[in-house]
């Protein structure tokens, strides 16, 4: 009887292309071959990039290529893929993320729905329902081998202040510091429940805790 070879049997691949052989170290410009000092390294390069854009976010209209430039900045000075789209299988856990085929098709989607949706927003309220919905989305969607979670968290600060500056109801913007105790566990958490059956309860609280309403701090301090 012929064996039938699943989807995502190539998933489970023990060797990524991305590392060193025989090894999990991504290949990186400083040939750097310990897990422990590349992790380091990575953060404290992609922390001092993600400082600048505070001061002076990359430019675009929130598609596909505002995306793959915020990943390129942070990355470049480690990674060669730094604004690639993956070209391996990648999952987490039991569930699977996009496969690389499919990757540009959804995230470039699901970026011009956003940007549709945004300007319908009515209340706070549908604002949060919206941030934590797409979120959920371009996270199962995980368009890179490494840094997604930051490109992502930036992509996101960067949207809402350009695109909720002008609502009646409320002038805002993501401030990552603002995190409870339990932030990183409800973004985390978020995440795998938004990808296993779409329920965007967690991520929600996670926008809760980042959303800062400028309107309201400024009629409070009158």
């Amino acid at each position: 009887m012929m064996e039938v070879k699943s989807n995502y049997d190539d998933i489970y691949n023990s060797q990524s292309k991305y590392c060193y052989p025989e090894t999990d170290v991504l290949i990186n410009s400083n040939n750097i071959r310990d897990a422990e000092v590349l992790s380091n390294v990575e953060r404290m390069i992609s922390t001092y990039k993600l400082s600048h854009l505070q001061v002076e976010p990359i430019k675009g209209n929130f598609d596909i290529d505002h995306y793959l430039k915020i990943h390129q900045y942070l990355f470049n000075d480690l990674y060669s893929f730094a604004g690639e789209i993956r070209t391996e299988n990648m999952t987490k856990g039991v569930t699977p993320f996009c496969r690389p085929d499919y990757i540009h098709y959804y995230l470039t989607k699901t970026l011009e729905k956003l940007n549709q949706d945004i300007v319908k927003v009515k209340s706070e309220e549908e604002l949060l329902d919206v941030l934590a919905y797409y979120y959920g989305e371009v996270n199962v969607i995980h368009p890179f081998r490494e840094g997604n979670g930051r490109t992502q968290r930036e992509f996101f600060r960067e949207f809402v202040e350009s695109k909720c500056q002008d609502y009646d109801f409320g002038n805002y913007e993501i401030n990552y510091n603002q995190l409870a105790s339990d932030g990183k566990t409800c973004l985390i958490n978020g995440c795998i429940l938004s990808a296993a059956n779409g329920d965007t309860t967690l991520l929600k609280e996670f926008f809760k805790q980042t959303l800062v309403n400028h309107q309201k701090l400024y009629v409070s301090k009158r």
